[in-house]
């Protein structure tokens, strides 16, 4: 719905505006759409693919996490990854701090917090609705 989407431009332009500082950058959009179609290790290639340019070694979750961690261990990330909603798609997209280079940044959102109290992640923001005059303002620099 219409929430969701606020969410989205938000995240996409606040991603945007950070990317500079850091190495490499990915935004992986409806993550549980892609892993209810077509299962985490499609999730896991477009994050390999955008990586190393091939996820063709990408062949099972174990390939998957393996290739993640490896090629992004000494690199500063900056990872969104935008709607988890299963436990299971964060073991196998971002298990672990030190998959990722010092100063990394990952992204997560859900409607589920637990997840996020499982995960240990380091700061929870819940994002508040955009009254109308910034969402009259934050429209016209996406959509145009």
């Amino acid at each position: 719905g219409w929430g969701g989407w606020g969410r989205l431009l938000l995240l996409e332009y606040y991603t945007e505006a950070i990317k500079s500082e850091f190495e490499v950058t990915y935004f992986l959009a409806n993550v549980s759409e892609t892993c209810e179609k077509n299962g985490i290790v499609q999730a896991q290639k477009e994050l390999v693919d955008h990586i190393n340019g091939s996820s063709r070694n990408c062949k099972n979750e174990y390939d998957g996490r393996r290739i993640i961690q490896a090629s992004l261990f000494h690199k500063k990330v900056l990872l969104v990854l935008y709607d988890i909603n299963e436990e299971k798609q964060l073991k196998n997209l971002a298990e672990e701090q030190d998959w990722f280079g010092s100063g990394s940044s990952i992204i997560i959102t859900t409607r589920d917090m637990h997840l996020l109290k499982i995960h240990d992640a380091h700061g929870i923001y819940n994002v508040q609705r955009l009254g109308e005059s910034e969402a009259f303002h934050l429209f016209p620099l996406k959509a145009f």
